[in-house]
């Protein structure tokens, strides 16, 4: 029998699997960000759920240095070693997103593929604290995939690819499922079928997150009296804004520290 456990306890699996994404093309787009409504300098960036960090060295390749958040010790370890080897610093915190602090102040904040890890409105009030308390007035919150804009339509999603890379086949499930209406509570399932070369692991896991709506969003931001919100935009392209939108796409979502 395969052996059973969580894909996010098995770093290196977990980044063989995400490792189709072009990170360059999404550093750029943070950078254009920040030409266009970052009110500070920005040298110093954080990545909330930082997982295994795959933005980490193209920022440093940049200039920029790294930050990262994430409550698993397990990608804490590997992302600490992963930065030895390739000669780097970077600040690595274990912690949970909902509540922080950190011991210094960055420019930019970011969260992605959906990893707002939050299951109740005061959970997401807490967490607009804590960013705000670690980001410096002038800096954005960047949000990839975190508001949900297809609330009306069905209410199961189902994502599946497989990944052949350094003698390891993967193949990834994401499901999406209504947990509880009443509460806005979707369930986030991730499996995971590896063959390490002649070693079978079924990988599992399940997260109960809630879900946030537009309005809802803005609202909270407007509570939380540290941001202001700057926009949403569709297919991660700043000239095709979320209400042009016919079909959504990888929404992003930005707020700015006051």
């Amino acid at each position: 029998m395969p052996e059973s456990t969580g894909l996010y306890d098995h770093p290196r699996y977990y980044d063989l699997g995400f490792s189709f994404r072009d990170i360059a093309a999404e550093v750029d787009l943070f950078e254009d960000a920040f030409r266009r409504f970052s009110r500070i300098p920005v040298r110093r960036v954080l990545e909330l759920s930082c997982g295994v960090a795959p933005h980490m060295k193209e920022l440093a390749r940049r200039g920029y240095e790294y930050a990262g958040l994430d409550i698993n010790p397990n990608m804490i370890a590997y992302v600490t070693d992963r930065a030895e080897t390739l000669g780097l610093r970077p600040r690595l915190e274990l912690g949970d997103m909902r509540d922080f602090s950190l011991p210094y102040e960055v420019d930019f904040v970011f969260i992605m593929c959906g990893s707002l890890y939050v299951q109740s409105t005061p959970d997401m009030l807490r967490h607009l604290d804590s960013v705000a308390r670690a980001l410096k007035p002038g800096g954005l919150y960047f949000l990839d995939w975190c508001i949900n804009f297809e609330w009306c339509t069905a209410p199961r999603t189902d994502q599946t690819w497989t990944i052949e890379k350094e003698g390891v086949k993967i193949s990834v499930q994401f499901n999406l499922e209504v947990a509880d209406r009443a509460e806005q509570l979707a369930r986030h399932i991730l499996t995971a079928q590896v063959d390490d070369g002649g070693k079978k692991l079924a990988l599992e896991s399940t997260d109960i997150v809630r879900v946030i709506l537009p309005q809802e969003f803005l609202l909270l931001v407007e509570k939380s009296q540290a941001f202001e919100f700057i926009g949403w935009w569709n297919n991660w392209d700043f000239t095709k804004p979320i209400e042009q939108a016919e079909r959504i796409d990888r929404p992003i979502a930005i707020i700015r520290r006051m």
